[in-house]
């Protein structure tokens, strides 16, 4: 059977949605990118020789929502544009598959939440670690109770992001530098993983001579005890990442290494995934949403709580000193 015909519109055409985004939905076969906009026309042009054809075309994304008919929208833009990029679309009756971080403002990303519930509409946050198997399977046994009581979750993530350029160091457009931008893939996977609600923070953070954040160091508090850091690093050599979850039967250890899955050990062990846990992509998942009808979809909410601590962490590092997680 022929897979359904999904008509597609891409916001922001730079290089995520040309080498992340769009192979896969050339890879689906029945996707169909019918209009795309960015400010910068060179961008589009980019795409359309990666897409194969070209499509129509707009400088103002408003254009693209009001004027095309359209299924879905696929948004990879900077994150202060978020927000009102999802709304308009999701107004417009469309499904809605975003780039991280869903919003930079707690207030933003529940008002998503809540159209996308009204409407009856998919929201979904690309996050990628939380379709790759060790991570789904490691949810699965934390909620199941595997490692008992939840004690600790130290994590961080390296990066040269400290090469980072054009909106990235904008603070007005991204909202926040390299805890907002790659941590935030951090932020998500601890908080999706472990089902943890923080509820205090307490952060540092150095700018190292940028207009936003290079390195992050955030202390927690969360609901029950559990206590936690997460450390962000951008001006490190490279990309290393590793999160270590503690708990009352057991630990579990993942360690990425330049954006692979290197190891992810259960007690010191090697964690064994069964093969009824199916790999997958946040595009290939928002698309089988979009087919069958919603089965196994869930409201974004962890999203809630990434921009929840997101802002404690901002707070807390400008006034130096410890601050309540926002509810």
């Amino acid at each position: 059977m022929a897979k359904q015909k999904i008509r597609m519109g891409l916001i922001g055409c730079g290089g995520n949605m040309q080498r992340a985004h769009l192979p896969r939905l050339l890879a689906d076969g029945g996707v169909d990118v019918v209009g795309v906009a960015d400010p910068d026309e060179s961008q589009a042009q980019a795409l359309f020789e990666e897409l194969g054809k070209e499509t129509e075309f707009f400088e103002d994304y408003r254009q693209l929502v009001r004027n095309v008919d359209l299924d879905a929208m696929l948004i990879s833009s900077p994150h202060a544009l978020h927000y009102e990029q999802a709304r308009l679309s999701l107004q417009k009756g469309l499904h809605v598959l975003i780039e991280k971080p869903l919003t930079i403002a707690s207030r933003q990303t529940k008002s998503l939440i809540n159209l996308s519930d009204k409407l009856k509409l998919y929201l979904v946050v690309a996050y990628q670690r939380n379709y790759m198997a060790p991570h789904m399977y490691a949810r699965e046994l934390i909620l199941g109770g595997e490692l008992g009581e939840l004690r600790s979750v130290v994590a961080y993530v390296t990066q040269n992001w400290g090469g980072a350029r054009g909106w990235r160091l904008d603070p007005e457009l991204a909202g926040g530098g390299m805890f907002m931008d790659t941590g935030s893939h951090l932020v998500a996977s601890v908080l999706w993983i472990t089902g943890l609600e923080p509820v205090e923070v307490s952060s540092f953070i150095d700018n190292a001579g940028k207009a936003v954040d290079t390195n992050a160091v955030v202390n927690m508090r969360f609901k029950g005890g559990a206590v936690g850091s997460l450390n962000t690093i951008g001006n490190a050599d490279r990309h290393d990442e590793r999160i270590a979850i503690h708990g009352t039967k057991g630990t579990l250890v993942f360690h990425l290494h330049q954006w692979q899955v290197k190891q992810v050990l259960l007690n010191d062990e090697p964690l064994e995934v069964p093969s009824r846990i199916v790999e997958t992509t946040p595009d290939d998942a928002f698309l089988s949403l979009i087919r069958n009808g919603g089965k196994g979809y869930s409201p974004p909410d962890f999203a809630l709580q990434v921009a929840r601590l997101s802002e404690a962490a901002y707070r807390s590092a400008s006034g130096k000193k410890p601050v309540k997680v926002s509810r």
